[in-house]
C-alpha cells in the first residue's frame, strides 16, 4: 500500500458519500456556472462529484492520476475523463470556466498546483475545494469506529480536517476574493457500504499496514454485526477563491 495510490480502494470507493445538494447548488451560483458551461473536477476519484455536477447541466472535464479508479467511474455524456494530476492537469489554458476539488485538495502539491489550476481557468474563474467532515463524536459507533483506530493505528491522522485552507487557496497571489460555506447532512448507509466507508481509505490502509489493518477492519465488522444500517453525520465545508489577473 503507498500513500496516494487508491488503486487497491478502488472497488470500495463507491462506498464515498456524496455532497449536500442544497449546498452544491449555492457553489454552483458562487462561480457563476450555468447549464452548458465547461468546468473541471480535479482529483475526480470514480466521479461522485463529478456526477453532481454533470447533472446540472455542466460539462465536466474530470482528471484523476489513478486508471482503477477511472475505470470505476459511470460513463456519462456529459463528461469526459483525463489521466492528470493537480501539477499537471493535461487541459488546455483557460479552457474551463470553474474548477472543483472534491475531498482531494489535501493531496496536491500547492506551490505546483495553485499556478497549474490559474492557467485552465478561463479570466475570472473560480476555484473550489470542499471536504465532508465526518462528525465522529455525534454517532456513538463512529466514536467507538475512532476507539479502534487509535488503538491499532495510533499514528493515523486525518490531516486535511482543521487545516487553514482559506489562507492555502491564496498563496503566493493566484487565487483571491475567497468565501466559505458549510453544510451539515446524514447520509444513511448499509452495514455493507458502511464497512466499504474504512476500506476505501488510503491513508488509513497506509498508515496501519497489512496486518493492523486486519485487526481493525475485524473490529469495525464486530462492532457493526448486530447494525442494519448507520447514519452517518458529515459537516461539508468549502472555500471558493477566483483567478487573480497576474
Amino acid at each position: 500500500m503507498a500513500l496516494g495510490d487508491f488503486a487497491p480502494q478502488a472497488h470500495t470507493y463507491a462506498a464515498r458519500p456524496g455532497y449536500p445538494d442544497e449546498l452544491v447548488d449555492r457553489l454552483v451560483a458562487r462561480a457563476g456556472v450555468t447549464k452548458g458551461d465547461r468546468v473541471a473536477d480535479l482529483g475526480a476519484g470514480t466521479g461522485i462529484f463529478t456526477m453532481q455536477l454533470a447533472a446540472r447541466g455542466l460539462l465536466v472535464d474530470a482528471v484523476d492520476p489513478s486508471p482503477a479508479m477511472r475505470a470505476q467511474a459511470t460513463p456519462h455524456p456529459a463528461v469526459r475523463w483525463h489521466a492528470g494530476t493537480f501539477e499537471a492537469t493535461g487541459l488546455e489554458t483557460a479552457s474551463v470556466r470553474w474548477v472543483t476539488a472534491a475531498q482531494a485538495f489535501h493531496w496536491a502539491d500547492r506551490p505546483q498546483a495553485l499556478p497549474e489550476l490559474h492557467r485552465i481557468l478561463a479570466p475570472g474563474g473560480w476555484l473550489t475545494c470542499l471536504w465532508n467532515d465526518r462528525r465522529d463524536q455525534d454517532c456513538a459507533l463512529l466514536a467507538a469506529v475512532m476507539d479502534a483506530i487509535r488503538r491499532e493505528a495510533p499514528d493515523f491522522d486525518e490531516r486535511y480536517r482543521d487545516h487553514a485552507w482559506a489562507s492555502a487557496m491564496l498563496e503566493d497571489g493566484w487565487f483571491d476574493d475567497l468565501s466559505a460555506d458549510e453544510q451539515r447532512h446524514v447520509v444513511v448507509m448499509s452495514r455493507d457500504r458502511f464497512r466499504s466507508l474504512w476500506r476505501s481509505h488510503n491513508h488509513l490502509a497506509e498508515t496501519a499496514g497489512p496486518g493492523r489493518l486486519t485487526r481493525l477492519l475485524a473490529a469495525i465488522d464486530e462492532l457493526t454485526a448486530d447494525v442494519d444500517e448507520v447514519a452517518v453525520p458529515y459537516l461539508t465545508r468549502a472555500w471558493t477563491a477566483r483567478a487573480a489577473r497576474r
